[in-house]
């Protein structure tokens, strides 16, 4: 082919067509193969992060070998709500995709609680003296009164019978007893309705009623430690109503369920 034969070829619409046909299937051949690389990487090398929340220690190591994941525990926390020594919080977060072998980092709650100094609350309210124990991670166990001009006013405080002061140190998680003043006779006092409310609420709110926590049965659905933290009141004796009262310092009887759907079995 000449010289003038070949810029001839090369400047017409056959030429220029067959070029983006090539250009066409090479351009198409590298993404397909991008798209399927990238495909088999995804399928083949990430997962899907699960929920380690409230396992133990040794379910988490186990659900994480299920998933071709690590898990290492980085920090520990005092949790009320949660079992000894499972997962508080976790990162990533559960569902999220990472790599296999990916170092999964836990949280759990303490073996054993954390003391703390107990608060000066002699003098405060019942109200001031719930709120100041909560923020420590402590609570109110049983109220009691004797004869004083500081009616509903903290006089002492006991901790397993004896008398704590401000201070002294104290495992968080700990129920202490309140002696309150009292100008008169006991009043009486509204009972409050805690049905639906974890345990550990309704006693709190017995406790700022002036009433105490009385009898606590659980229900046969209530199986395992988890399952007392999770069970709900379904019952209460006296039941609440507009017209039922107690004297100050008197008790509340509780039942509790983990199905908070059929609570009457």
């Amino acid at each position: 082919m000449s010289k003038q034969n070949l810029w001839q070829y090369i400047k017409s619409k056959a030429f220029w067509n067959q070029i983006k046909l090539m250009l066409a299937i090479f351009f198409g051949f590298i993404f397909a193969s991008s798209v399927l690389l990238h495909c088999y990487t995804r399928h083949d090398s990430y997962v899907e992060v699960p929920n380690f929340n409230s396992l133990s220690f040794r379910q988490s190591l186990e659900l994480a070998e299920d998933k071709d994941l690590r898990v290492e525990v980085v920090d520990s926390v005092f949790s009320l709500d949660m079992l000894p020594g499972t997962v508080v919080e976790q990162d990533p977060k559960p569902g999220t995709k990472v790599k296999k072998n990916r170092r999964i980092l836990l949280i759990v709650n303490a073996m054993m609680p954390q003391k703390v100094a107990f608060p000066n609350i002699e003098g405060v309210s019942l109200r001031q003296a719930v709120a100041v124990l909560e923020a420590d991670g402590l609570m109110v166990g049983k109220i009691s009164y004797m004869p004083d001009i500081a009616t509903h006013i903290v006089l002492s405080c006991k901790w397993k019978g004896k008398k704590i002061n401000a201070g002294d140190m104290i495992y968080k998680g700990s129920y202490v007893d309140l002696t309150l003043g009292n100008a008169g006779s006991l009043k009486d006092v509204v009972v409050p309705n805690v049905t639906g409310l974890k345990l550990r609420e309704a006693r709190k709110q017995i406790t700022l009623s002036y009433l105490n926590t009385g009898k606590i049965y659980y229900d046969k659905t209530v199986q395992t430690g988890e399952d007392s933290l999770n069970c709900v009141v379904f019952k209460q004796r006296p039941a609440a109503a507009e017209n039922v009262t107690l004297p100050m310092g008197s008790g509340v009887d509780l039942w509790l369920t983990v199905k908070k759907d059929n609570p009457d079995r």
